[in-house]
């Protein structure tokens, strides 16, 4: 091997070591923009002031002493026991602070969509005043949180189908007094200001991130190693052309007479339809 082969194999070299660390670079950067900060939950035990007014089987009616929200567990679908519908109202006047609290459960829907009977009862029982509602509905199997007034600005959709992915599985297992629980601790932290964990969310903006520093990392590599094309008049000169003849003669041979018709042209016209479609809207997630 020659001096200068051995040179270009060392060159070779470095320049792949350069793109495999400008490949690491590229998704580390992109994965820590995206991402953000893994923050730890922490969730206190309920310091909230509430009263039970009403306590029944499957039904728990109270309120806040110190605003009167009301904290309502609907079992219909009697997915609770009584004891475990009491441990829930303190998670649930921990979110009681600027709206009511409801949670419902049911296995028959007559609006045939989790949305529409959650908007239905909330308004149903308090208007457009702020609160949430987590329902729990057997008959479409999903979960579906609904907020209104103040609640609705820190309780968005993205927000709530966070919230939703973290305890579909645990719906899914028959675990509904867990999932309810961690429903609602994690509405409280939201709601006081927490950042709530979203590995779904954060699965998917690893493999963009991922994506996208490939896609980074090719037109750099593409442009780092890119060479100048020469151009027209450049690969002209460097033509050698030669040229030359001696004693041209021209002689007329035959000739030759060719008939052209006029030309004609029809055309003609089609047409063709097309179609729309509506749709409507969903959320939450399914169990």
């Amino acid at each position: 091997m020659t001096g200068k082969e051995a040179m270009t194999v060392r060159k070779e070299k470095s320049m792949i070591k350069s793109r495999i660390l400008s490949i690491i670079t590229c998704v580390i950067a992109v994965m820590t923009l995206v991402t953000g900060t893994f923050l730890t939950e922490v969730s206190a035990s309920s310091e909230v002031q509430y009263s039970i007014e009403t306590s029944e089987k499957d039904y728990i009616f109270a309120y806040n002493t110190e605003n009167y929200n009301e904290i309502i567990i609907d079992d219909m679908a009697g997915l609770f026991s009584q004891d475990e519908e009491r441990r829930l109202i303190p998670r649930m006047a921990d979110c009681s602070w600027g709206g009511s609290v409801f949670l419902v459960t049911i296995d028959n829907n007559p609006y045939g969509d989790a949305a529409d009977y959650a908007e239905a009862y909330y308004v149903d029982r308090i208007g457009g005043q702020s609160g949430v509602i987590f329902l729990v509905d057997m008959a479409t199997r999903e979960l579906k949180f609904y907020s209104d007034g103040e609640y609705k600005y820190d309780l968005s959709v993205s927000i709530m189908n966070i919230i939703g992915d973290n305890i579909y599985k645990m719906a899914s297992n028959g675990n509904y007094y867990d999932c309810a629980e961690e429903a609602f601790i994690e509405v409280s932290d939201v709601l006081a200001g927490k950042r709530i964990a979203a590995p779904m969310k954060y699965a998917s903006n690893a493999c963009l991130a991922i994506l996208l520093a490939l896609i980074i990392n090719y037109f750099i590599v593409r442009i780092a190693s890119s060479m100048s094309k020469p151009s027209n008049s450049e690969i002209m000169r460097a033509i050698n052309v030669r040229f030359s003849f001696v004693n041209p003669n021209v002689r007329k041979t035959t000739t030759t007479r060719t008939y052209s018709p006029r030309s004609s042209s029809s055309g003609g016209s089609g047409g063709g339809g097309g179609g729309g479609g509506g749709g409507g809207h969903s959320g939450g997630h399914s169990f």
